[in-house]
This record gives structure tokens, C-alpha cells and sequence, in this order.
């Protein structure tokens, strides 16, 4: 595959403001706190990586399953496509990046449907559903920075008739039709309530480790600390389904149930392993410290 260090250069990558939160807000006569919790719960830490490329997750499963004859063979003999999500790891940034620019290169622009793209990570193939002509087409809109991506974000939510839902703030329906029918296990609900909260001024945001376990949606430290000890993911605090795929992928190898939910039972087995030891850094140790202890609460190991 050719490198693609520069393929999914921002042309902006300065980022939100509270006034891009309000524009956006007003567009769809929200809120901006509406707008603050989508981005908070549902979207990445940043649009960008600190080398301004854009992020965004190649998905080879939808390469197959879109494709078929001698393109799909041409993507498999590359590494491009494959039957089920999670038969691949993601890897970190650089090989979603090189693995599109590669499928660009065998399949054309529809390879841009493959991927998501920016804060929200919206999917190429809904790039119709938010009103763009095509997935390249959103994908050249979202290299224009942050506001465009949450606005993309935005659209998506519009063309999936979810803007009754959020302005009411009826979390489940939302989250429900936004996440699917597993948004009860990743308490996508209660994050986006608590999130609301915290951007209207009512109450301080959850501690994403307060109930010992992290899942999709999380983001701090201790999700940081938790991608250090996986390994093959990209450090960014934020638990999104590179990170989910990755602790699968231990669990399995451990004999846990693969759900990508790190809960006591997946640590238990990360200390038992010796993976959280040693650290470098007093730092790295008492952040384990403090994980460590909250797992000996729950467990009373």
C-alpha cells in the first residue's frame, strides 16, 4: 500500500467554539447544550489527529459486503475486504488511512462509503441521509474542519428523524435508534442525560469509571490508560470501536465474554496477567493505582 500521511490533510483543523455550538444549535432550533451532548457522548475527542490528517475507521466488512466479483477479489487479495466486523484489527490511525487510499485506488469513489469520518464518525454510506451527493463528497466537507463534521452529524440525526427525540430529551428513544438496541449496555441514555446536564449547568458530568467499567462513549484518563495497556490503538481518551474491538480481542483470548466492556472481571484478568505492570511513569502508576483500587471495591479482591 502506498502511504498515505497526507491523504486526509484538514484544511481547518482549529477547534469548535461555543459560537460554531450556538450556529449549529440554531440551524435545527436547538439548543447548544443539545447540540454539547451529542458531541460529548457520541462524537471523538477531536476531529483531527495532531497531524491535522482527519480521523477516520476503514471498515473492510462493508467493503465486502458491498462489492462483489472480481473488485471484491482484488480487495480481498489486498486486505481490503473481509466477511465480519472484527476479523481484522484496526490498527491505528495510519492503516484506516492507507487502507482507504488503497481501496480508492481499486474500487474508486465508492470506497469512500467504507469509512467514517471525523468527530461523529459518520459512516460513508449515509452520506445520501445527510444530504450530501456522495461519500466522497462528505468526505471532502468534513476535511473543512470540525463544524462541518458536527454539522454532518447533525444532518445524519435530521435524516434519521431523531431531532423530535433530542429536543425533548427523551435520552432512550434516541439512544436507542442513534446506538441500537445495545445502548442499555453501554448506558449511552444515561450518559447523554448527564452530559445534558452538565452543559445546561445542573450537574457535574459522570465519572466515566464511578461504576468500574468502561465501555463505548467513555473518555478521560483512565480510558487513555486502559488504551496504553491494549496496545494497537491509537492513545486519544476516548473509547471508541477501535478501542471496543481491541478489548474484545483480549477478552477472547482470555477466555471472557468478547463484549469490548471492560468491567472487574476483564481487569481482574489484565492485573492476574500482569499487563497494568510494570509502569514508567508515577503518573501511569497512580491512575493504576486508582483503577485498581476501584476494582478491589467492586470485587473485594
Amino acid at each position: 500500500m502506498k502511504p498515505s500521511a497526507t491523504f486526509a490533510i484538514g484544511r481547518n483543523t482549529t477547534s469548535l467554539t461555543f459560537v460554531d455550538y450556538q450556529r449549529i444549535a440554531g440551524t435545527y432550533y436547538l439548543q447548544a447544550a443539545h447540540v454539547q451532548t451529542v458531541v460529548q457522548v457520541e462524537a471523538g475527542t477531536a476531529g483531527f489527529w495532531n497531524d491535522r490528517n482527519m480521523k477516520l475507521l476503514y471498515e473492510g466488512h462493508i467493503a465486502y459486503r458491498e462489492t462483489s466479483g472480481a473488485v471484491r477479489q482484488k480487495l480481498v487479495a489486498a486486505g481490503l475486504a473481509w466477511k465480519g466486523w472484527g476479523d481484522v484489527p484496526y490498527g491505528k490511525a495510519t492503516v484506516s488511512r492507507d487502507r482507504l487510499r488503497a481501496a480508492v485506488e481499486i474500487a474508486g469513489d465508492q470506497a469512500y462509503r467504507w469509512a467514517s469520518y471525523g468527530l461523529g464518525q459518520v459512516m460513508g454510506f449515509n452520506a445520501e441521509v445527510c444530504g450530501y451527493s456522495s461519500a466522497k463528497a462528505m468526505f471532502d466537507a468534513f476535511l473543512d474542519g470540525e463544524p462541518g463534521q458536527v454539522d454532518g452529524m447533525m444532518r445524519f440525526i435530521k435524516g434519521t428523524k431523531l431531532l423530535d427525540a433530542l429536543r425533548a430529551c427523551n435520552w432512550k428513544v434516541f439512544a436507542r435508534a442513534y446506538n441500537g438496541s445495545g445502548y442499555a449496555k453501554n448506558k449511552y441514555d444515561i450518559k447523554l442525560a448527564s452530559a445534558f446536564a452538565k452543559f445546561l449547568g445542573g450537574a457535574p458530568v459522570a465519572d466515566p469509571w464511578a461504576d468500574g467499567v468502561l465501555t463505548i462513549g467513555d473518555k478521560g484518563a483512565a480510558v487513555g490508560e486502559l488504551q496504553k495497556i491494549l496496545g494497537g490503538v491509537e492513545i486519544d481518551g476516548s473509547f471508541g470501536r477501535a478501542t471496543a474491538q481491541a478489548a474484545a480481542a483480549f477478552q477472547k483470548a482470555h477466555g471472557l465474554k468478547a463484549d469490548g466492556i471492560v468491567g472487574p472481571k476483564t481487569w481482574e484478568i489484565m492485573k492476574s496477567a500482569g499487563v497494568v505492570a510494570p509502569v514508567a511513569t508515577a503518573d501511569r502508576k497512580g491512575l493504576l493505582d486508582i483503577i485498581l483500587a476501584i476494582f478491589k471495591a467492586f470485587t473485594g479482591k
